[in-house]
């Protein structure tokens, strides 16, 4: 287990990472990729979607941009990060909440979304589960994760920070959690950095 696969441990990161993270974030997830992510939910307007590990807000944007700010639900575990959202989306609804134990009924959102939070995760075989439980049938879950480094070298320096899944893995969990047509795509920032992460969808039946 990564040094921040552990709760306490990530809290305590983000709480001070949280002043730089919106210089260092862009770095790493594009615009572009965020589209991507948002775009493999399947979401139009009017929709109520999950949002699981919003952090600042940067997928929240686009999020709230497809369906509006008032059908947008965030849940993140660090208050200093979901407090700079809270400010971008007024209208949105956040909550301090746990991805393995998500506060909703079953079948409450017609999507559920993650990006960049799974990593962080001890268990994410039930956070996958979690956000397959609240989802509607028919509705999708699209995490994105950072992708298992090629180089053996860089994975394990990586892996001993924090969880780094490899693209089979993605797929295993989301069937784990009972989803199915299980789409992904590998990409990245740029044409050099292709495949950093690995987003997957797939959908409750």
């Amino acid at each position: 287990m990564g040094f921040l696969e552990d709760k306490v441990r990530a809290r305590n990161f983000y709480r001070y990472f949280s002043k730089i993270y919106d210089f260092v974030n862009p770095f790493f997830y594009s615009a572009e990729m965020r589209k991507t992510v948002v775009d493999m939910a399947k979401i139009v307007k009017g929709d109520t979607v999950l949002e699981v590990g919003c952090g600042t807000g940067f997928t929240t944007r686009e999020i709230a941009e497809r369906v509006g700010e008032e059908n947008v639900v965030a849940v993140d575990l660090t208050p200093e990060q979901m407090e700079r959202a809270i400010i971008r989306f007024r209208g949105s609804h956040f909550l301090r909440g746990d991805a393995e134990n998500l506060p909703f009924k079953d079948n409450t959102f017609d999507a559920s979304i993650s990006a960049g939070s799974i990593e962080y995760w001890p268990d994410p075989v039930r956070g996958v589960r979690e956000m397959a439980r609240v989802t509607k049938k028919g509705g999708r879950v699209v995490i994105l994760a950072p992708r298992k480094p090629d180089n053996a070298l860089v994975r394990k320096f990586a892996e001993s920070i924090m969880l780094f899944p490899s693209t089979q893995q993605m797929v295993l969990w989301m069937e784990k959690a009972g989803l199915e047509d299980i789409k992904y795509v590998e990409t990245g920032p740029y044409s050099f950095w292709s495949k950093l992460v690995v987003i997957a969808s797939g959908i409750k039946s």
